[in-house]
């Protein structure tokens, strides 16, 4: 069986567990890469693959990608020969035993603030279509779904009577994530506004469920990649840098965590699978917590007053102090 056959008999099992097909498309890329390595090694049957094969691709993403994109087109690669050594395509799995790269927990980058935030919250203006961007905006930072997801929502995902949307996450597992009110606020006036408008127009071609619709006739709903070039778009004009919706994503769990929120209702939030995922937000937070003591715990004024009145005498006598005294010999 073609190495291509085998993929696509992959891709299909991934479908049928009802993966996302952003999941699915993923893991495609990531042994389509390793494919492409195959073929310059003269390597043609995936029987032929050896351990050594599979370290020499992993030593080859290294040089190019940072350890987190190496593991995660290494596991892809990994789950890929499991299958098929499940189904006796392959007598042995080359990737079991190779280790995948340390695990570098890096924080967040480029978090908005709270004054980036209300910035953002009024770029858009009153037109139809600004009431959109708006409800919008309003709905990552109070609810930090995942762009893909806000982009599935449906009208009867959104209760706004009761400040609650149903989202559809990673494995197609539903998850309820709270709305704040000016959310929800944001979302009546869209939909009352501007939605339905747009779905009295004459080009339109009949009823949708999709939550988000494109201002121009036949008013279509909106994909993945139109919702990241909102975000993307205003960004650019009242802050001048480009914010994707993951940048949302860390906002919303950052400023919860620094605000005191408890991690595992965090974690629930996002719909992560594991607490290590959301447990990098608490480092996040670490320079504000000790920003905020320095600039209220009672003895930290006084502890500053007392280390500037130190003379360098004083610490020349403290242990590790250095004194500079040529009489005495450096033996003694």
């Amino acid at each position: 069986m073609s190495m291509e056959t085998l993929l696509e008999n992959h891709l299909e099992l991934l479908r049928v567990r009802r993966f996302s097909p952003a999941t699915v498309q993923g893991r495609e890329h990531s042994i389509r890469m390793f494919f492409k390595h195959l073929t310059t090694s003269g390597v043609a049957d995936l029987r032929e693959v050896s351990r050594d094969t599979i370290q020499d691709f992993q030593l080859a993403l290294m040089r190019r990608y940072p350890s987190a994109t190496v593991r995660h087109h290494m596991s892809s690669l990994r789950q890929f020969f499991a299958q098929l050594e499940n189904a006796d395509a392959i007598l042995l799995n080359p990737t079991a035993g190779v280790p995948l790269p340390k695990w570098e927990r890096r924080l967040p980058k480029r978090i908005l603030t709270r004054a980036e935030v209300r910035k953002m919250m009024d770029a858009p203006d009153n037109t139809p279509k600004g009431l959109r961007d708006k409800a919008l905006l309003e709905l990552f930072y109070s609810s930090g779904i995942r762009c893909e997801e806000m982009a599935r929502l449906n009208l009867p995902d959104v209760d706004i009577r009761n400040g609650f949307v149903r989202v559809m996450g990673k494995g197609s597992k539903e998850r309820i994530v709270p709305v704040g009110q000016s959310a929800c606020q944001a979302l009546a006036k869209y939909l009352k506004d501007a939605r339905s408008l747009w779905l009295r127009a004459p080009r339109n071609p009949g009823w949708t469920d999709a939550l988000w619709l494109a201002p121009l006739q036949p008013h279509q709903p909106l994909k993945k990649q139109a919702v990241a070039s909102i975000v993307k778009r205003h960004a650019r004009r009242v802050l001048g840098r480009n914010v994707s919706p993951h940048v949302w994503r860390h906002t919303f769990a950052t400023h919860l965590v620094s605000n005191g929120s408890n991690i595992v209702y965090v974690q629930r939030l996002l719909g992560h699978k594991s607490l290590k995922t959301t447990d990098i937000y608490t480092r996040v937070t670490m320079s504000d917590l000790k920003k905020t003591l320095q600039h209220t715990h009672p003895r930290t004024e006084q502890d500053a007053a007392t280390t500037a009145a130190v003379t360098r005498e004083d610490a020349a006598q403290m242990p590790g102090g250095h004194r500079h005294d040529h009489t005495t010999t450096p033996n003694a």
